[in-house]
């Protein structure tokens, strides 16, 4: 049995929270206002550490993964996706139908299952059954050599087709671009390199890396203030997943993370992580219903985009514990379901 890495779960926890508060920005209206006050700053400066969200589960799925293998268990395996996906898209649409009366007629709600648009969270389960089919090709490309200079090319290539031309094509176009939608492979690769060389990353100063990573993001911070300041936010391919900037700072919060000095964590608190951590991907889907409920009744109550910046953290908190309690009540009825099979079958 391979010992269990703390620090995987307490980075996906990090990973999901992040999500729920960068669509905060989203939802709240935050992209539609000049940036000027300090609120509208700030939140420009905690976009660079939320939309980190995607970029970190990917890198996970590139740690845990990187040995898997093409196999008829392996394919089952993403059904159960599938299942979690289906199931709470359907939910999602009875629920802002009867609590916001949405009208979307069943047939459009299933022909949305197959767009993922049923659930409007859902294009990163598009992206993620892509991802794992192709899994096993990226694993024997890796394993084909086990030399690091061999991994280091690899993950060299991903980075400049994914993520260079953000760099610098800022100005105009320098260096070749077509790739940069692949930028899923080239997290998933800097995940496994992280993971073959975990032993390396527990001998890094934390003092070190903490005083680097904060170079890095403030100058990040600076850059993007001085672009956004006085008009309206911008996506810029500098700032978007596959920009040089959310690559740069998941790599290094993921890092830093993995540095946590987590050996034996205290039981109680380490379930809730472990809990959490175990139903991301249903949590993320349902936030799209406890979103739309919530800032259903926040843009009744708060008008002024500005006022609302001042109630993220109480907005994301009651987006996310409602999530995690829809998610909860899901698990529970799916392991009863997957239960009831087993005896079906025995019996």
């Amino acid at each position: 049995m391979t010992q269990r890495i703390y620090q995987i779960d307490y980075i996906k926890t990090f990973a999901i929270v992040s999500v729920v508060t960068v669509h905060f920005l989203l939802n709240s209206g935050f992209y539609d206002i000049k940036i000027g006050s300090w609120i509208s700053s700030a939140d420009v400066v905690l976009r660079i550490i939320f939309i980190t969200a995607v970029p970190i589960f990917i890198m996970t799925t590139g740690f845990l993964m990187g040995n898997k293998k093409l196999s008829s268990s392996y394919i089952v395996k993403l059904f159960h996706v599938l299942e979690i996906y289906v199931a709470v898209s359907l939910i999602d649409w009875v629920g802002q139908a009867i609590l916001l009366g949405k009208q979307l007629s069943l047939t459009d709600a299933l022909y949305g299952l197959l767009d993922f648009s049923t659930d409007s969270y859902s294009w990163y389960v598009e992206m993620y059954i892509g991802l794992y089919l192709i899994i096993p090709l990226l694993n024997a490309a890796w394993h084909f050599q086990k030399d690091d200079q061999y991994h280091i090319y690899i993950v060299s290539i991903t980075f400049i087709l994914f993520f260079l031309p953000s760099l610098f094509n800022t100005f105009g176009k320098i260096i070749p671009d077509l790739w940069v939608s692949g930028y899923p492979i080239g997290y998933y690769y800097v995940g496994m390199y992280f993971k073959e060389h975990l032993e390396d990353i527990k001998q890094i100063s934390l003092k070190v890396l903490s005083c680097y990573a904060l170079v890095v993001f403030g100058t990040i911070a600076i850059i993007e203030l001085n672009n956004n300041t006085g008009k309206v936010f911008e996506w810029t391919n500098e700032n978007d997943y596959m920009g040089y900037q959310p690559f740069v700072i998941a790599v290094l919060l993921f890092l830093l993370m993995l540095r946590l000095p987590v050996k034996r964590p205290d039981r109680k608190r380490y379930r809730i992580f472990a809990a959490i951590s175990s139903m991301t991907l249903s949590i993320y889907l349902f936030s799209d219903l406890t979103d739309s409920i919530i800032y259903h009744y926040v843009k009744q109550t708060i008008h002024s985009i500005e006022s609302r910046l001042y109630f993220g953290p109480i907005i994301v908190f009651l987006s996310f514990t409602m999530a995690v309690l829809c998610a909860f009540i899901l698990q529970r009825l799916l392991e009863k379901l997957a239960k009831n099979k087993v005896k079906q079958v025995n019996s």
